[in-house]
């Protein structure tokens, strides 16, 4: 599923959104197959708990499928849909601030990160998961888990491309620090 050491790209046929939007549920299920692992992801990485990154999995989708008929060659499908998820996390975000913290099992079993065997990649994964801010955790996973590019992560997060990058070498310069030094202990 994973290669070792290379982000998997989801690679979305923008005619699908055509046809969901004419009512073809195959075009649906196809786009949620193809999408909703680094959805969740992303989701999960925004809200630190389980059952409500699902929710916002289950909202997002509703969005998608009604709005459908909106997305016409807006770029990155999958940005797409990760704004709108980004969105739908904002207006619900008000709401509720005080859930339980997803772990990274959780993660990992949503993704099937289990058949990392390369044990380094796994625990740089994990570092990620604890050890950054969210918002450095979120570029990351759009970035490795969703593929996207950093110009799409900023039209998604609605920040400068330059900040984007700022952050993701900030973090990954962190994480490295980070592991060299538990790597010569």
């Amino acid at each position: 599923m994973y290669e070792e050491g290379a982000k998997k790209k989801v690679n979305i046929d923008e005619r699908l959104f055509e046809r969901i939007s004419m009512g073809d549920e195959e075009a649906f299920k196809e786009l949620y197959e193809l999408s909703y692992k680094p959805l969740y992801a992303f989701l999960l990485s925004l809200t630190q708990n389980a059952e409500d990154a699902q929710d916002l999995l289950q909202d997002t989708f509703v969005q998608v499928f009604n709005h459908s008929h909106k997305y016409q060659n807006k770029g990155n499908p999958m940005a797409w849909m990760m704004k709108i998820g980004k969105n739908l996390f904002l207006m619900q975000y008000r709401k509720n601030q005080n859930k339980q913290t997803a772990s990274f099992e959780e993660l990992e079993n949503m993704l099937g990160l289990d058949q990392i065997q390369n044990v380094e990649d796994r625990i740089l994964l994990e570092k990620i998961f604890s050890e950054v801010s969210s918002e450095e955790r979120e570029i990351i996973v759009m970035h490795v888990v969703g593929g996207l590019k950093f110009r799409e992560i900023a039209q998604v997060t609605g920040k400068p491309v330059g900040t984007v990058l700022a952050r993701y070498n900030r973090s990954m310069k962190k994480l490295q620090k980070d592991y060299q030094v538990n790597d010569r202990e």
